[in-house]
């Protein structure tokens, strides 16, 4: 035994000479100048480039080499592509002999490359790449075949990427972007086990309008090849760090076979507010700062047909949230895809986001949502259900709190509530709404409140009005403006109204139980074509100025016109009476309107308003077209009238003509003298004095002033 251990110690010795002498006689074959020379004339050669380099070591298997350098196309006066300050290959000898490649170390240190994309749009290192794509059969020849790469046996201790800096400079595009600091190293690699991996890195970006520099990044975790076979091979990232001042990304994922690769991604987003957003744009914006965002996503997809099935992608800010599962086809000339997706939305930390632009508006409450959705040729299609909880906020200047209800979407344009409650300014209300788009758009309101009271509306403000004068235009500018007029008019919709409000007051009226009828088909901005019904009514109240209401839209005009005549008629009724009433605030115990539309016509089949000084009596039509008026009114004195005053009111809406029917009014008058109307007879001594009083100061009355 002791022979045979001399015998073997004997054969290692000659076998570490025998390589110590195939070193030296490699050293004496190919001395460092001579390779040296080899590679240079080489690179010169082939790639039109210089190479310079301090020195090659050979060690017992290794080699490496220090201060390394490539030069760009033409030589070094034209500039350095790459250079390297050492680069260092260690093998193990013994398990060479077993088809085993054990590498001690290998490793690049102090890297230095330089990309440029010149004005043509030609890269530095087109030329170093031209060769492979000249003759890619020659290139397809030289790769390892498949069925080979499962026998390679190949580990590393150590693997290592040090201070390396990358730096790409875009001269046809204006933009610069560098790596810097590259350091990265695998411990224990192996060809067909996993093995752990570090990176870390600076980035420069300055595209000319955006500069962010320094952005920190950094990945550690765990990798797989699995001998190439890529169904087997995963990639698991156990931290991934991206920070740029106070912004930054804390991720963490996996992915596996990278046939059909499966993802699975969680992490968090902090620090994006105003001032990180300003980084990427001029333009002013309100402050605003979202808190932490988290994010988590998973996804399989299949490369060969070109689909992805997404399990999972949630964002969360704070209470808020998305949660969303989708598939997606992206095999077509366009993706298809189909999912479901849950939100919810805390309004009170979505004011709490933007507190300089939002906190007057003071938002609460939560928004639920429960979504399906899906790609189509025009219109996402779009179903569920959207819930909203004890929602408030602040709505011209007053409080909306309380509000509850549930808003069910069929599709974009089939969408309707449930009874939605709430408080407006205390006052309690409920609400439906139905919109139907079905080559016309169908709209079905219900409205009941309790209190609806603003003083201080601005109708002028809040609507423009009907008629307004302009500067007289040429023709050539003016038909322009008519063709964007007619390009936003409004399609022609069927509405269906039925409003109850209990108590209303403002600045132009003040009413109680204020209700609203309409059943109107074809109804657009003009009414022209509208046809239907309309009806309106309201008891005890005051009105004080309509003309801001009046001129507002058609529609108002249609539900105004008549009342304002009657507030007119009210003057003529104070004429009558001799008293000495303020008319231009009427007090009412009950107005009524009934109105039938057609034709461009709204046949006024009731307007009647009740007082204690006068009955005032409208009928007729009113021409939307033309917007003439053909009325007639009726002015009874006091609330149970036998007599009355006759007024025909023509001309238009907004130039209104009248006309006193003196004949009707004064036969109206005898007959409430022989009645006994007191409120005509104290008044009136004789008949002849009656007619030239009255019918002057009516027709006194009706003048446009």
């Amino acid at each position: 035994m002791k022979k045979l251990i001399k015998w073997l110690f004997i054969l290692a010795v000659i076998f570490v000479l025998l390589i110590a002498a195939g070193l030296v006689t490699l050293k004496i074959m190919y001395p460092f100048a001579k390779l040296k020379a080899m590679g240079q004339d080489y690179v010169a050669q082939n790639y039109n480039r210089q190479i310079d380099l301090e020195d090659i070591s050979f060690n017992l298997i290794g080699v490496s080499i220090d201060n390394f350098k490539l030069s760009e196309e033409g030589g070094f006066e034209n500039g350095t592509f790459a250079s390297a300050k050492q680069a260092v290959l260690k093998v193990e000898f013994m398990p060479l002999l077993s088809k085993q490649i054990k590498i001690k170390t290998i490793g690049f240190d102090g890297v230095d490359i330089q990309i440029v994309k010149d004005k043509d749009g030609k890269f530095n290192f087109d030329n170093l790449t031209g060769s492979s794509a000249d003759n890619p059969q020659k290139e397809a020849q030289t790769l390892p075949q498949e069925e080979n790469s499962s026998a390679l046996d190949i580990t590393a201790k150590d693997m290592y990427i040090k201070n390396t800096d990358i730096s790409y400079k875009d001269l046809q595009g204006g933009s610069e972007y560098s790596v810097n600091n590259v350091n990265f190293s695998i411990e224990n690699f192996d060809y067909n086990s996993p093995f752990n991996f570090l990176l870390s890195l600076n980035t420069a970006i300055d595209t000319g309008d955006i500069k962010l520099n320094p952005v920190e990044i950094s990945a550690e975790g765990k990798a797989d090849i699995a001998g190439m076979d890529l169904q087997k091979a995963f990639l698991d990232i156990t931290s991934f760090k991206v920070a740029y001042k106070h912004f930054n990304i804390d991720m963490a994922g996996s992915l596996s076979n990278f046939n059909k690769p499966n993802v699975a991604l969680k992490g968090t987003i902090n620090g994006i507010d105003k001032k990180f957003v300003s980084e990427f744009t001029k333009d002013d914006m309100a402050q605003f700062a979202l808190p932490a965002v988290n994010i988590e996503a998973a996804l399989l997809a299949d490369l060969d047909s070109s689909k992805a099935d997404i399990s999972k992608f949630n964002i969360a800010l704070g209470k808020s949230y998305i949660n969303t599962a989708a598939k997606v086809d992206y095999g077509g000339e366009e993706v298809a895809y189909s999912g479901d997706t849950d939100i919810s939305v805390s309004l009170t930390e979505v004011s709490q986001i933007a507190k300089d632009t939002l906190s007057e508006f003071k938002l609460a409450g939560l928004i639920n949502g429960k979504l399906a959705f899906a790609s189509a040729k025009q219109t996402p299609s779009l179903n569920g259900t959207i819930t909203l909880k004890d929602v408030g906020a602040t709505l011209m200047a007053r409080p909306l709190s309380k509000v509850n209800g549930v808003i069910t979407l069929k599709s974009t344009d089939n969408i309707k509530t449930n009874t939605v409650t709430g408080l407006f300014d205390g006052s309690a209300f409920k609400t439906s709404v139905s919109y139907l788009n079905n080559k016309k758009t169908a709209l079905d309101l219900m409205f009941e409140m309790d209190k609806f009271t603003l003083d201080d509306i601005d109708f002028n403000a809040l609507m423009a009005s009907s008629k307004e004068e302009k500067p007289a235009e040429d023709k050539a500018e003016t038909q322009p403006e008519k063709s964007a007029q007619s390009q936003t008019q409004i399609e022609p919709m069927n509405i269906k109204a039925d409003i109850l409000i209990k108590r209303v007051g403002n600045n132009v009226f003040s009413t109680d139980n204020l209700t609203l009828k309409a059943d109107i088909k074809d109804l657009d901005t003009t009414m022209k074509k509208a046809q239907g019904t309309l009806s309106f009514s309201a008891s005890e109240g005051e009105i004080r100025d309509l003309d801001k209401l009046i001129n507002s839209s058609v529609l108002l005009k249609v539900i105004l016109t008549t009342v304002k005549v009657s507030q007119k008629a009210f003057k003529a009724a104070n004429v009558i009476s001799g008293k000495d009433i303020d008319t231009d605030k009427v007090n009412y115990h009950s107005v009524i309107g009934d109105y039938t539309l057609g034709g461009g016509i709204a046949t006024v089949n009731k307007s009647d308003l009740n007082s204690d000084l006068a009955t005032v009596t409208t009928s007729g039509n009113i021409n939307f077209v033309t917007e003439q008026l053909d009325l007639k009114v009726k002015i009874g004195l006091g609330k149970n009238a036998t007599s009355s005053a006759a007024v025909k009111v023509g001309g238009t809406i907004n130039e209104p003509s009248y006309k006193i029917d003196v004949a009707s009014t004064v036969g109206s008058l005898l007959k409430g003298l022989k009645s006994g109307d007191s409120s005509a007879g104290e008044q009136v001594n004789d008949v002849k004095t009656a007619v030239k009083d009255v019918a002057g100061g009516i027709k006194n009355l009706f003048k446009k002033k």
